[in-house]
């Protein structure tokens, strides 16, 4: 993938957003002169024109299919929301006017709200009308929030989406699907991951632990060896199922009783439920409240990212049996970017030769990622070989090979990951003062 290149999302929030939801299609006011019709479907997003002078842009939204909708405009990663309009009822047309800046965008909706983007379109504005930024960093700082906090329920949405893909393939015993599946579903919960990790329902970071738990960490708790059938019996979520997937025959990890795979199905799927819950306000946490970000939040959530794989992905210690890690580190670079994204105005105000240092370093990780990619997934992710082939790794929890092991690739990534958290753990003391 190539370097992610940030755009003013938070421009275009700077400028005044306006919603108007109209009544039934027959009685909507006719579009007018310079607005873009989108006519959805339960499987199509169809702009009218592919793209728009920079300026106040208006989309007059149809819903013609058979369910809500959203639409969405996305940022350049296809990652960002822009703007959206949730819950167009079937048989009604909203209005959506916003302020874009020159760029590269793409269009989207998503039926029911809650999954994988429909018609992903590219979306080009080109040189028009200058869009004014307010220069009061409050309002960007409130905007980062915003719109950090529409990006973690989107990819919750998503995950939970395709958990439930994965999880039935696994269950059903098709092997081959589920672990072609496996990583690709992963990536949603690995942009995100430092949202799980505070979550929890009995205890903060207690579904975290119940989804994304590995076997040393459990042995490790007990005193115990990583195949102790005690320690296995207590040891549930992705990294369970994903032992048994990619384990040899006759390993202690294979679960050989269909009734147990479906249980791991059962389990990993409400416990991502309860994820996309919490995000989306539909409980409360342990805490007793409902999920809110913070921009001290937005600020962890970069450097956490880039942490996860310094301390765990180079050694191959995360995915100990699949040896999928490549893809995790690309989820988490996307996070990470993402993250940043969403207060690089704030940064680029403040400390400017702060904001190139890491989209420079950013860049570095994403080109070492591009080099060894093998090929695209069939919902546009990129492939990735064997992370053993590459790299000196832990495998199946054992040893963890040292920096004295790596081999030159993994000292690039080591080197490169080590650089962008150094960048980005300066990040907070300049947005946040």
């Amino acid at each position: 993938m190539t370097p992610i290149t940030r755009l003013s999302t938070l421009a275009v929030g700077a400028v005044a957003l306006t919603l108007a939801v109209a009544g039934c299609t027959d009685n909507a006011t006719p579009a007018g002169a310079g607005t873009l019709n989108v006519t959805i479907t339960d499987t199509t997003c169809q702009v009218s024109a592919a793209q728009a002078p920079s300026g106040t842009v208006n989309f007059e939204v149809k819903n013609t299919g058979t369910v809500a909708n959203e639409f969405e405009i996305l940022a350049a990663d296809k990652l960002r929301i822009v703007v959206e309009k949730e819950n167009i009822g079937p048989g009604t047309t909203v209005q959506v006017t916003t302020a874009m800046a020159e760029g590269t965008y793409y269009t989207a909706c998503k039926p029911n709200m809650v999954g994988d983007l429909v018609g992903v379109t590219e979306f080009k504005v080109t040189p028009g009308a200058q869009v004014q930024v307010s220069d009061d960093v409050k309002q960007l700082q409130d905007k980062a929030v915003d719109s950090y906090t529409d990006y973690i329920k989107d990819q919750a949405g998503a995950l939970l989406t395709n958990t439930q893909k994965f999880a039935q393939a696994y269950a059903a015993g098709d092997t081959e699907t589920a672990k072609r599946l496996y990583p690709l579903a992963r990536m949603y919960f690995e942009r995100i991951e430092p949202t799980a990790e505070a979550f929890g329902i009995s205890e903060p970071g207690d579904l975290d632990a119940a989804l994304d738990r590995r076997i040393q960490d459990v042995a490790l708790e007990a005193n115990a060896q990583v195949t102790d059938p005690a320690v296995l019996a207590q040891w549930h979520g992705w990294h369970r199922m994903e032992a048994d997937l990619f384990s040899a025959a006759g390993s202690a990890y294979k679960i050989t009783d269909p009734a147990a795979r479906q249980a791991e199905a059962d389990q990993l799927v409400t416990n991502t439920q309860t994820l996309y819950d919490l995000v989306s306000g539909k409980r409360t946490g342990a805490d007793g409240k409902p999920f809110a970000v913070t921009l001290a939040d937005i600020n962890h959530g970069a450097g956490a990212l880039m942490e996860e794989v310094a301390k765990g992905k180079i050694v191959g210690e995360e995915e100990t049996f699949s040896h999928t890690d490549l893809y995790d580190f690309q989820a988490n670079l996307e996070g990470a970017q993402v993250a940043y994204g969403n207060v690089q105005d704030i940064v680029k105000k403040k400390d400017p030769s702060l904001d190139t240092e890491i989209t420079q370093r950013f860049a570095t990780i994403a080109a070492l990622l591009q080099k060894q990619q093998t090929g695209t997934a069939a919902d546009g992710s990129p492939t990735y070989p064997d992370y053993s082939t590459i790299a000196a790794v832990q495998k199946e929890a054992g040893e963890v090979p040292n920096e004295a092991a790596y081999t030159p690739v993994q000292r690039e990534f080591s080197d490169g990951v080590n650089a962008v958290s150094e960048s980005l753990s300066k990040v907070a003391a300049v947005v946040l003062n």
